[in-house]
């Protein structure tokens, strides 16, 4: 097996970005299993590669890559248990893939089981906001997790909501 060796002085630091409306692709997905480091506990996550391809502004953060965590929390019942709760960002994340990959369903209410791989290679759009800990400086990018959907059915709203606005338009008298 073949590697290369990369620094971290090599690698540009992740981009912080602050983006209403942005077109992006999941280039890859990534399910983490719960981990321990030096003592340190770190819950499961899916990660995902996001691709900005149009950044609804002037382009120019078009082609920009970022790595967005979404992490699992821990169970009210059983602290030792990780679990996907709705009102979180794995838990936007579960809901928008369930609904926008499997017919509309809907993760929390239905018994649907979700793969996270199965967004990799999709488009979507979703604001985007500085990623931040607490108090800290930013350190990247992160999607605002409740408003992914997919570019799709997104353009499909926006133009049924535009052909609305026009035929409501036309009945105005003058």
């Amino acid at each position: 097996m073949g590697y290369r060796k990369e620094r971290k002085c090599e690698r540009e630091p992740d981009p912080i970005l602050k983006l209403r409306r942005a077109r992006l692709k999941a280039i890859m997905v990534r399910e983490q299993e719960a981990a321990e480091r030096d003592g340190k506990k770190f819950a499961p996550k899916v990660s995902v590669w996001w691709e900005i391809l149009d950044d609804g502004k002037n382009g120019e953060h078009k082609g920009v890559r970022f790595w967005d965590n979404y992490s699992f929390v821990k169970s009210f019942e059983e602290e030792s248990e990780y679990v996907i709760r709705e009102g979180t960002r794995i838990g936007d994340l579960a809901a928008f893939v369930a609904y926008d990959l499997h017919d509309g369903a809907d993760f929390f209410e239905e018994d649907v089981d979700i793969n996270f791989a199965e967004l990799e290679g999709e488009e979507v759009i979703a604001g985007l906001e500085p990623r931040k800990f607490k108090e800290e400086p930013a350190t990247g990018t992160r999607t605002v997790s409740e408003t992914l959907q997919l570019a799709e059915r997104a353009e499909k709203v926006a133009a049924k909501a535009e052909a609305e606005e026009e035929e409501n338009f036309q009945d105005i008298p003058f």
